[in-house]
């Protein structure tokens, strides 16, 4: 398994159901991690559709990350196969920091995903977090959040704005994510985050800060 030193840049993967997945739960985190020197890439299991695709890179570009797209995933209809699987194990096979939706979620593409990426890290030690979708459900329970800084704020909504065929979604508005921001950051402590379930931490790798859940007093 790839040990990187302290000095080397991660390899940081975050895993996409659609095209604008990444970018709402863990935008601010991915661009924080290109930022700070870190190779990143999104990979888009439904990349089927080219327009979609496109916008998609264009956003991964924002954030400063490379777009990976499985371009037999169909929107809606994604199914876990051994075929999909051994495809994200060759995807994830370097990485040291994955992030992917949880697998609690009302839209059955993310679950999929989810289920995908438990398979192709099941032997592996990696760090893996799940981030939060606007169709997340109730057993979501976030154990590290990234604070939310203005300048974060404002590339991830350029990268969303480059989603132009999902303009009308209300949960990619600018209102949407500054509230959403303001509740995880006041869960955490923060006056913005943006929240994580960590399954495994195999090594420390910033910029995630772990706080204590809860509401502060």
């Amino acid at each position: 398994m790839h040990q990187p030193h302290p000095s080397e840049p991660l390899n940081v993967v975050g895993v996409s159901p659609h095209a604008d997945d990444a970018e709402y739960g863990a935008g601010c985190l991915l661009a924080a991690y290109a930022a700070a020197g870190h190779r990143v890439s999104i990979v888009l299991m439904t990349g089927v559709d080219e327009v979609r695709s496109a916008e998609a890179k264009a956003a991964a570009a924002v954030l400063g990350a490379d777009l990976v797209t499985d371009p037999t995933g169909h929107d809606g209809c994604l199914d876990v196969t051994g075929a999909r699987v051994r495809w994200l194990e060759e995807q994830t096979g370097r990485a040291d920091v994955v992030l992917a939706p949880h697998p609690d979620d009302t839209h059955q593409d993310h679950r999929a995903t989810s289920a995908i990426v438990s398979a192709a890290l099941r032997r592996s030690g990696v760090s893996l977090s799940w981030y939060r979708t606007p169709s997340s459900g109730q057993a979501f329970a976030p154990t590290a959040f990234h604070p939310v800084t203005e300048h974060l704020a404002r590339v991830r909504q350029r990268a969303i704005d480059m989603h132009r065929t999902q303009a009308d979604r209300i949960y990619l508005q600018r209102d949407h994510l500054a509230l959403k921001d303001a509740w995880f950051g006041w869960l955490s402590g923060h006056p913005a985050a943006e929240p994580f379930e960590v399954v495994r931490q195999r090594l420390t790798a910033p910029p995630v800060r772990a706080v204590a859940t809860g509401r502060p007093g």
